[in-house]
């Protein structure tokens, strides 16, 4: 079974985690180092706004999602933003990320926010069955990505 918590509480698991982070995303942010985003990570342990929450199974590292003011500088207008969603291969196809996202939409609604915007680089069908819808399909860093939002009423 699963266990969501604030990685706050787990600040141990921050290398992994930012090794994971850049492996995957790396590309969507030109000159950022795996120092500069286990920094980052370090400065989004709040448990508010920005947070980050991990998924462990006995305190394995299984996955992250994130909640962060603004993921896009281009569209500051739009906050908050879901970050950071990723589920370590050998635990997916199980529900997890859904998990993750859900913990990341308490969050926004308990900070009386009315929505949660994201982009997604190729997960737009996962989204959508999770109840988000696209706003936008755009290049960002050479990539086709679609910004979607999700009301949390």
């Amino acid at each position: 079974m699963m266990h969501i918590s604030y990685l706050a509480d787990h600040e141990h698991l921050i290398p992994d985690l930012a090794r994971l982070h850049f492996g995957e995303w790396s590309y969507l942010r030109p000159g950022e180092t795996l120092e500069g985003r286990t920094e980052r990570l370090r400065g989004c342990c709040g448990k508010d706004l920005p947070t980050v929450v991990v998924g462990t199974v006995d305190d394995e590292l299984c996955g992250s999602a994130m909640l962060v003011a603004h993921d896009l500088e281009d569209r500051r207008e739009l906050t908050p933003w879901l970050a950071g969603v990723y589920v370590k291969p050998e635990f997916r196809g199980r529900g997890l990320a859904a998990l993750l996202i859900e913990r990341i939409a308490q969050q926004a609604r308990a900070l009386h926010f009315p929505r949660l915007y994201l982009y997604t680089p190729g997960n737009e069908r996962m989204y959508e069955h999770l109840g988000w819808f696209a706003l936008e399909h755009r290049i960002h860093q050479g990539t086709g990505i679609v910004v979607m939002s999700r009301p949390l009423g």
